[in-house]
């Protein structure tokens, strides 16, 4: 097998376990291949392969899904990516303070990944579940994930429809990299009726010893909370983020 075989054969291994992610249920061979747009008998193979491996598991009809052995790699996760380890007491601290949902999101696949949640004290209208991704330009957290990438780079790499919500454009790339701008100059980001029309999300960055932007501590709450609590809320995010950032840089 040549090496760009090799190559292909992995994008399409890592392309069929996003598509599982993605739909969150089984799917036959049959069903992944038309969602891919990928024949049938490389979709069969790579399947195959996966299953001898464990990365997917068996459901009943020949359907497929993420394996067990993908949980058992996500559970070396946090032994070497310290900085959810080290955020978690003081995201949970904040959650419990404030009583709403606090996440520590990053960069994955070019949208806002949820790396981990802390839920408030309040049943909650809108799904932000770890593993979840959603549309950078669309959230508070996208302001911060996109610092440092050019125009060229973001415009080839966030797909058009991330701009829209339910078939309505609510943000452009230009007002996106405007409002990122802003955000970083001032050390957090708002986000109202973005990403829906009820939720607001205000988040400040983590940030290496050079500066570059790691991840970010957000609050999620509907957006009928803003107005009353947006000084409180900032004021504990900020403490929080502070904390984090300290800790996460004095840690070997």
């Amino acid at each position: 097998m040549t090496k760009a075989k090799r190559e292909r054969g992995i994008d399409r291994a890592i392309d069929l376990l996003d598509c599982l992610h993605h739909h969150r249920r089984p799917m036959v061979v049959n069903e992944l291949a038309a969602a891919m747009g990928a024949p049938r008998s490389t979709i069969y193979q790579i399947t195959k392969t996966l299953l001898n491996r464990s990365v997917l598991d068996t459901y009943s009809d020949g359907r497929v899904f993420l394996g067990r052995k993908l949980f058992l790699y996500g559970t070396s996760i946090p032994d070497q990516y310290s900085l959810i380890e080290i955020s978690k007491p003081f995201i949970d601290e904040l959650a419990e303070e404030i009583g709403e949902r606090v996440e520590l999101n990053g960069l994955v696949d070019w949208r806002q990944g949820v790396l981990n949640v802390a839920e408030g004290k309040r049943a909650y209208f809108f799904p932000l579940n770890p593993g979840a991704s959603y549309p950078l330009p669309l959230t508070a957290s996208g302001r911060f994930l996109i610092d440092g990438f050019d125009e060229d780079t973001l415009r080839s790499h966030i797909p058009e429809e991330d701009y829209f919500r339910h078939g309505t454009r609510v943000m452009t790339l230009e007002r996106f990299m405007q409002e990122s701008q802003e955000a970083i100059a001032r050390g957090y980001s708002l986000a109202s009726n973005l990403l829906d029309s009820h939720l607001s999300a205000l988040t400040a960055p983590i940030v290496d010893s050079t500066g570059v932007v790691l991840a970010t501590i957000g609050l999620a709450f509907p957006s009928a909370e803003l107005e009353a609590n947006q000084d409180r809320f900032l004021e504990a995010l900020m403490q929080t983020t502070d904390k984090v950032q300290k800790k996460f840089l004095v840690t070997p």
